[in-house]
């Protein structure tokens, strides 16, 4: 009986390392988005809003 909880204690907190270092890589894998893309875009709804309020 003590096995057993103890080997799941062990997978879990396995499992959540994992799922950590998995997430942590795709983070750090992610490309950068260009800045001035996002200020374009950002630029490009402002305005496209002000034309639908005219």
């Amino acid at each position: 009986m003590r096995y057993s909880i103890m080997l799941q204690l062990v997978t879990s907190i396995a499992l959540i390392l994992v799922a950590s270092a998995a997430l942590f890589g795709w983070l750090q894998s992610r490309p950068i988005p260009n800045e001035n893309a996002m200020e374009d875009e950002i630029l490009s709804h402002s305005s496209s809003r002000k034309h639908l309020l005219v």
